[in-house]
């Protein structure tokens, strides 16, 4: 059990660190097209990784199996892509389709939302519908409005709440 746990706070620490990309485009992009480009190009780099993985004999395949192994999921460990990839996929999607006042929310509930309700539904599994802990998603949306409201409190209520609900 410790070292599901450990291997979880790893996998969910990889998946905060992915709050840099919501709060630059908040803070510091701001801007569609430049935010755009810069999740394409993440995006290809995440595929390209992904691809090379699968030859255990590279390099960056040979980091995988080595460093990585133990947090990779079971379907990610038969070759099928990692979680990051998909939420770069998702994040780039998100800007290109929303504003990039909601994008940016959606990003942002995607990076904190996901890794607690993931974690508190993990380890507190009260309550389940669609394998899905209850109490983890009831974490996760409370902490989506927190830090929905934290960064943007000019959106109105409503966006917010069915945002964090999504």
């Amino acid at each position: 059990m410790i070292r599901n746990f450990n291997n979880e706070i790893s996998r969910k620490l990889i998946h905060v660190s992915s709050l840099i990309i919501p709060l630059g485009y908040i803070f510091i992009i701001k801007d569609k097209k430049p935010m755009v480009i810069l999740l394409i190009i993440l995006t290809l780099i995440s595929l390209l990784i992904e691809y090379a993985r699968s030859n255990k004999s590279s390099i960056i395949g040979y980091f995988f199996h080595k460093h990585l192994n133990s947090i990779l999921r079971p379907n990610e460990k038969k070759g099928y892509l990692t979680g990051a990839t998909w939420m770069l996929i998702g994040f780039t999607i998100s800007v290109l389709i929303f504003d990039a006042e909601i994008a940016a929310l959606s990003l942002l509930f995607l990076s904190i939302g996901d890794s607690i309700a993931g974690l508190v539904g993990r380890f507190f599994p009260i309550g389940k519908i669609w394998n899905k802990s209850i109490f983890g998603s009831i974490s996760g949306f409370f902490s989506c409005i927190i830090f929905g409201y934290a960064v943007n409190n000019t959106l109105p209520f409503q966006i917010i709440f069915f945002g964090a609900i999504s």
